[in-house]
């Protein structure tokens, strides 16, 4: 995905122009020597586990419509990340979710996302509020690692191999 271009200084708006800065084109100002560092987006992904299996979900909505994935979703500017990670899983599953550490970062280059992955346990183990939050998940399912249909992501499939080299539970 290409990244957005910008026409005007936000400081001055005079016209930005592209200059190599830092071995890499970027847009400058003329004027006031404005220079555009675009920030990357960052992502929670969050792996569920409960009773021997993973919980995933079928999304319903792009990318990937239709393909089963972990849980997560955009950190919003100010919050923190293990914030993040527990909303966008309430958000998609309605399930009290606590963190169990941390997975991976993930990055690529020239994409935008960097990943923050976590593992996650059921409060209480009680799944009693589990339902789709049919926004952005049209089914959920527990599956066991043999079942795990094809991942809607390109790192799902890193995330859920770093995910089998931390696990400690024998049952899966």
């Amino acid at each position: 995905m290409p990244e957005p271009t910008f026409k005007y200084c936000p400081m001055c708006a005079t016209p930005l122009v592209e200059k190599h800065i830092f071995n890499i084109e970027r847009q400058t100002c003329p004027e006031c020597g404005f220079i555009l560092f675009l920030a990357p987006k960052l992502v929670t992904v969050v792996v569920v586990e409960y009773e021997g299996k993973i919980l995933l979900g079928k999304r319903n909505m792009n990318p990937a419509r239709g393909m089963w994935s972990f849980f997560g979703g955009y950190v919003d500017r100010g919050e923190k990340l293990e914030e993040a990670a527990i909303r966008e899983v309430k958000e998609e599953t309605n399930l009290d979710v606590k963190l169990d550490g941390l997975l991976g970062l993930y990055s690529e280059n020239g994409s935008p996302h960097v990943l923050v992955a976590y593992r996650a346990s059921i409060i209480h183990n009680d799944i009693s509020a589990l339902a789709a939050q049919p926004e952005e998940m049209s089914d959920l399912a527990f599956f066991s690692l043999e079942e795990i249909p094809e991942l809607a992501f390109p790192f799902d499939n890193q995330i859920l191999s770093d995910w089998k080299k931390t696990n400690r539970k024998k049952n899966f």
